[in-house]
């Protein structure tokens, strides 16, 4: 763990923030070349029972959960069950795909299909019907059609269809659950407890408090927990800790989950169009976004942002002292999100190292 001084500085820029973005709680854990060097939460996990949050409180993770998705493919294509440029449509025959949009494509979000997050009518049914989520026919019917955004390869843009579709070929391929996947594939191997794919309303009910006012018709902030079903995340979702996730991070960049030649591929990215400051070079791999040129060396991770909840992952393979590996989490889904509390305390973490 680190040292007293780092640890009280660590724990007043997240006391600060998190009172400065009037959010009820966040967690967070940094882990330095696989050992935890900090870990920290602020506020409340649970408002209207005013339970104080603590640092290995379990949260969804949304789209952090595609890095979970791209191991899963990965090992698979290791284990010569599945090729990354084969056809996505070998394993998916009734549906209409292109020929060439191929696994990889589905996985670095270059494949140009369309993406459900922005249409009107999904969101108002989240905020009509929050128990009830679409089916996979009901997804793919609110897309598909549509037709691809750009000739697969020529082009970036995010497509959670594309997950739903990664999702389904693991299922096919492996002859198990993607839930089942998780845990015998990354979750069990890892020692990692808290961290499954939650499937129904009472998968979320050991969760912290999530506060949003995407399920509420009159749009007023509510605890997402017993109302939001998971099924509204089509590539599926994870639920795990701070720790936990830096743990899955950390083993992960180590090379202990795939091997050499495939976390190479994970780590080749490709420019995403548009500027996001503060990340000076957005860009994407094999189930990770990353940042090449950022402010603290180069990057690898993902954020998660959904009913709730808002969080983010990082690695820094290059951190003065080792791999850094720093997972934030918030229970607000709105902003600021918890990319912003993690710059703060990078930015303590690097005036410490230098």
């Amino acid at each position: 763990m680190a040292g007293t001084s780092l640890s009280r500085s660590l724990q007043r820029r997240l006391d600060d923030w998190r009172e400065q973005s009037d959010t009820p709680g966040v967690a967070a854990v940094a882990r330095l070349n696989g050992e935890v060097l900090w870990a920290g939460a602020s506020g409340l996990a649970d408002r209207e029972r005013n339970l104080r949050l603590e640092a290995d409180a379990p949260f969804l993770i949304y789209s952090i959960t595609k890095t979970f998705t791209s191991v899963c493919v990965l090992q698979l294509d290791q284990e010569g069950r599945l090729e990354l440029d084969e056809p996505a449509g070998r394993w998916l025959p009734d549906l209409s795909l292109p020929a060439d949009v191929t696994l990889r494509h589905l996985l670095r979000h270059t494949a140009g299909l369309r993406d459900y997050g922005g249409l009107p009518e999904y969101r108002a049914d989240v905020r009509s019907r929050p128990s009830s989520p679409w089916s996979a026919r009901e997804f793919l019917d609110a897309t598909l059609p549509q037709g691809l955004l750009f000739e697969p390869g020529k082009g970036w843009s995010y497509s959670n269809i594309g997950y739903m579709l990664l999702r389904h070929i693991i299922e096919h391929a492996s002859g198990k659950s993607f839930r089942q996947c998780v845990e015998e594939r990354i979750a069990g191997p890892l020692g990692l407890p808290q961290t499954r794919v939650a499937e129904s309303l009472e998968d979320l009910h050991d969760l912290v408090a999530g506060y949003g006012c995407e399920v509420s018709e009159d749009g007023e902030e509510r605890d997402v927990r017993g109302v939001y079903h998971p099924g509204w995340c089509a590539p599926g979702v994870i639920a795990s800790t701070a720790a936990e996730l830096t743990r899955f991070y950390d083993r992960l960049f180590a090379g202990e989950l795939v091997d050499p030649s495939h976390l190479a591929m994970m780590r080749e990215v490709v420019r995403v169009p548009g500027h996001f400051p503060p990340v000076v070079s957005p860009s994407s791999g094999l189930g990770i976004l990353a940042d090449p040129d950022g402010p603290f060396g180069s990057s690898y991770g993902h954020g998660g942002q959904g009913p709730g909840y808002s969080l983010a992952a990082t690695v820094l393979p290059g951190f003065p002292g080792g791999r850094l590996c720093i997972a934030t989490f918030c229970n607000k889904s709105r902003e600021p999100v918890a990319d912003d509390a993690e710059r703060v305390l990078l930015e303590c973490l690097c005036e410490r190292s230098s």
